[in-house]
C-alpha cells in the first residue's frame, strides 16, 4: 500500500454562474444564466456546510474564496456567521484567494497586468473579511494555472499556489507553450512557482495519476466511484498542521471540494472524508 500523508482538506467557494460554461473563459463560457449575487443552491450550501462543520470541529479547513462574492451582502453575511460560531467553538477555518472574478487565466493569452491587478482587488477584499484567517495562499480558478502567473503571484506576496491537477488529461489548464505547439506541462508550472519561491500543493489524483479525484471528478458519472475510493484510501490519516502545509519539506495529500457540494443530493452529501 502506498505511504500516507498528513491530509490538507480545502474547499473552494465557486457559485452555479462561476462556472467556465457560463463565464470567465475564451471558449468554453457560451451558456446563459440569470446570474444573481448568490444562488438558492449556495444559500443551501452554507447551512448543510455549517452543519457538517460543526460536527467535525476537529478537521482544519481552507476556504479559497472569490473576492467578488464578498460584494454581496448576503453571501457576507452567511459566511462571517459560520466564521464567528467556527471560532467560538473552536473550529479551525483558514482563507485563501481564489481570485476576484474567476477567470480562467492560463485559456487567455498572458497579461500581467490584469491578472496582477485582479489580485489585488481580490486581496483587499478579502484580507479585509478575514482578518486572522486570511493566508497568502491562492488557487487559480478553475485549476488554470500557466508558469507566467508565479512572478505575479511573488509580487504579490503570495506564499503557496495550490492549483495543479497533475494529470495529462488536463494539462491544457497549464496554457499553450511559450514554444508555440502544445501545453506548458505541469512540471513547468511546478518549476515556476518552485523559482519563484512557492510552494505548490497540487491536488490528489487517482490511477497515478491519470485521472482527477477533486472537485467535479467526485460526481462525474463512472469517475466518481475511483475519486471517492481514492478519497477514502488517502485521507484514512490524521489532518496536516499549518505548518505542514508551509513546508516545502514535507509531502501531504492536497484533497479539494466545492463548498455548493453540500447542495447536493438534496443537501445530504459530505465529503468522502476516512476520519483518523
Amino acid at each position: 500500500m502506498k505511504k500516507l500523508f498528513p491530509v490538507w482538506l480545502t474547499i473552494d467557494s465557486d457559485d452555479v454562474f462561476h462556472h467556465p460554461k457560463f463565464q470567465g473563459h475564451p471558449t468554453r463560457s457560451k451558456k446563459q444564466i440569470e446570474k444573481k449575487s448568490i444562488s438558492d443552491e449556495m444559500i443551501l450550501s452554507f447551512e448543510k456546510f455549517d452543519d457538517w462543520h460543526q460536527k467535525n470541529l476537529e478537521l482544519p479547513i481552507t476556504i479559497f474564496l472569490i473576492g467578488q462574492q464578498l460584494e454581496c451582502k448576503k453571501f457576507k453575511s452567511f459566511f462571517k456567521k459560520i466564521l464567528e460560531k467556527s471560532k467560538k467553538n473552536g473550529g479551525q477555518i483558514t482563507i485563501g484567494c481564489h481570485g476576484y472574478t474567476h477567470t480562467c487565466w492560463s485559456a487567455f493569452k498572458p497579461n500581467n497586468e490584469k491578472f496582477r491587478n485582479d489580485l489585488q482587488i481580490a486581496k483587499k477584499i478579502i484580507k479585509e473579511f478575514a482578518e486572522t484567517s486570511w493566508r497568502p495562499w491562492f488557487r487559480a480558478p478553475g485549476g488554470y494555472i500557466a508558469p507566467w502567473m508565479a512572478e505575479i503571484l511573488k509580487l504579490e506576496k503570495f506564499e503557496l499556489d495550490s492549483s495543479i491537477n497533475p494529470t495529462k488529461f488536463l494539462s491544457i489548464k497549464s496554457g499553450k507553450s511559450e514554444k508555440g505547439f502544445g501545453f506548458n506541462g505541469w512540471n513547468s508550472v511546478h518549476k515556476a512557482m518552485n523559482n519563484a519561491g512557492i510552494i505548490e500543493r497540487p491536488w490528489l489524483t487517482t490511477f497515478y495519476p491519470a485521472l482527477p479525484a477533486c472537485g467535479p471528478a467526485l460526481h462525474f458519472p463512472f469517475l466518481k466511484y475511483f475519486a471517492n475510493s481514492t478519497w477514502k484510501k488517502f485521507t484514512n490519516y490524521r489532518v496536516a498542521i499549518e505548518d505542514e502545509i508551509k513546508d516545502k519539506n514535507v509531502e501531504i495529500t492536497t484533497v479539494y471540494w466545492h463548498l455548493l457540494d453540500f447542495s447536493k443530493n438534496k443537501g445530504k452529501w459530505t465529503p468522502p472524508i476516512n476520519k483518523k
